[in-house]
Parts: C-alpha cells; structure tokens; sequence
C-alpha cells in the first residue's frame, strides 16, 4: 500500500484580522487535507493571534510567536514543518479544496520540487479583479497549451530571468505547492525587503523542477500595503537581486546564458547611469550613446539565444500528468 504524503501548511501572520475571519473559513473546508499547521506569528497587536487560537482546530497546530521579519517568519516557519510537502497561507489568500488536492497529486504524481498554478486576482471583499494591472507570470501563457507539465530547471531559469520582476515565476505562493525538503534546504534570502520570493525565484531556479498545473483554483488577494519609511526604488531592488542571484556556480548548461543574461543588465544599468548624469555635455552624451549601443546589441543576441533554446527546451519537457 503507498504511503500517504504528508501536507505541512505554514501561516504567518502580523495584524490581519479582518482578513482572517474570512481566511479561517475557508481553511475550515479543506483542513482535514491537512496533517500540521504551524502558525508564525509576528507579535499582532490587533486581535489575530486570539482569532486564531479560538477558530482554528487541528490536532498537530503549533503557534510560534516571534519579532517581525517578512521571510525570517517564513523561514522559521517552514523549518518547523516534518510534512513532505509545504504549502504557504498568507492571510487573505484563498485556496479551494480541490484545487490544493489538485497540487497535491500534482507534486506526487511528477515528483516536481515545486508545483504552480495560476492565480485569480481579487479584492479584500473577495470580488474578482477583471480590469486590474495584475497578470499572471508569463510561464502560464506560454506553457498554457502544453497542458499540466513538469519544466526542466535550465527553461525554469530561462523564464525566471527573463521576466525578473515581482511575481515572476511563482506569482502568489497561494497558488503553490513546494516540496518539502526542497524548500527546508532552501529558505527565502531576508535582505531584499518584500521581494524575497523573487529573489529566491532566481537563486534557486536552475536547480529547479518545476510542475506547471494550468488550472486557476486560488485567489491573491490585493489589498493596501502597511506604510513603510522612506520610498523604494523598485527598479534598483531588482537590479540588485538580478546581479546577485545571477552570479555563483552553475551547471556548464547555464554558465553561456547566465553569463549573457548578466552582461545584458549590466549594460542596461550602465546605460541608465549614463542617462542620468549631468550636466549634459557632449562627453556625457557620447557615453549614453555607447551604452545605448553595447545595450542593444546584447539584448538582441541574447533575445536570439533564449528563442533558439526555448525552441529546443519545450521538445523537453514531460506530461505532468
């Protein structure tokens, strides 16, 4: 007889509780899927720790309170969990039951580290999001016609890079499932403010086996974020993430094109930097011309790289199920 896999669920949590209400709802519908839930709770002042408590039932809860910390709760979190998969409940965000035993047999079935599926955008009542800026990562359009299938890391990389920006692999993790011993090994990097998950996107992505589920079954629920001091660039958050994440020791599969993805950005900063210098005189403008050129002419080459390799990886990629 098979073993049946066990299924950790993480949720952390800081001064939500008018999202919880409707959050502990819906977890009342598919709980019993689940065998532990541990609970991070960021010291709530609002009334979220006791909701909790007195709402949520399960025999294997476990609550850890501790200072705020986006993805150190995460991290402390995840590394409490034993089940051989993780799924990640970030307050607001809904899962149906279905849909989570969807990405259960998904990663069973494949053995993906992984499994993403896409997200319905809504607003904090729950109402759909149809006119909205928000998209899904670009892997979902593209892979779409394939059906359910499991993506080789070095096309997993290929798209990670590609689109490096907020969301641009994983989407909501509301919408996923990870392996559990992939993510215990692999907890999110902490210094790249509320782009952690972005950031761990590129860094692990290479070594990633990726399950692409293309079924819609979770909500991401767009609501305002808490006020922060001082202003982020976003751009150069992304920039820093993107140098970081695409330098270390690869596979030779991924060294040509990370190498050419690198250079690429490099020159697209450079070209910026030069932009923005003053005053305007002509040794400035000759430089700006320059790195416009160096620019263009990387971005084309790489632009031509990533097609012939794409074209090349999809003949890879496998039935998922």
């Amino acid at each position: 007889m098979a073993v049946k896999p066990t299924l950790s669920v993480v949720i952390p949590t800081y001064n939500c509780a008018p999202h919880m209400e409707r959050h502990l709802a819906a977890m009342a519908k598919w709980v019993d899927l689940v065998d532990e839930i541990i609970v991070v709770d960021s010291r709530s002042t609002d009334g979220t720790l006791e909701l909790v408590r007195s709402r949520l039932q399960h025999p294997n809860l476990r609550i850890i309170e501790r200072d705020r910390g986006l993805y150190a709760s995460w991290n402390e979190g995840i590394a409490a969990t034993t089940g051989d998969w993780i799924y990640v409940s970030t307050a607001g965000d809904l899962i149906g039951r279905e849909h989570l035993a969807r990405l259960l047999a998904a990663g069973v079935g494949t053995n993906a580290d992984v499994v993403v599926s896409p997200q319905r955008f809504v607003d904090e009542t729950g109402e759909p999001i149809v006119d909205g800026p928000f998209v899904n990562p670009a892997i979902h359009a593209a892979l779409a016609p394939f059906g359910q299938v499991v993506v080789p890391p070095l096309l997993v990389r290929l798209f990670a890079f590609r689109k490096a920006k907020p969301n641009a692999l994983l989407g909501s993790c509301a919408s996923d499932l990870f392996k559990g011993s992939f993510l215990r090994a692999r907890p999110f990097p902490t210094d790249y403010g509320t782009h952690g998950d972005t950031a761990w996107t590129l860094r692990h992505s290479g070594e990633m086996s990726l399950c692409l589920v293309p079924v819609a079954g979770a909500d991401f629920c767009i609501h305002a974020k808490e006020p922060v001091a001082g202003t982020v660039d976003l751009k150069s958050v992304l920039d820093q993430i993107f140098l970081r994440e695409a330098r270390g020791e690869l596979p030779p599969a991924h060294a040509a094109l990370a190498a050419l993805t690198l250079g690429t950005r490099m020159a697209a900063i450079e070209r910026s930097k030069r932009w923005r210098q003053r005053p305007r005189t002509i040794s400035n403008w000759l430089g700006f011309g320059s790195a416009a050129v160096r620019y263009l002419w990387l971005r084309v080459r790489l632009q031509m790289v990533e097609a012939k390799l794409e074209r090349a990886l999809l003949a890879q990629l496998r039935p998922g199920g």
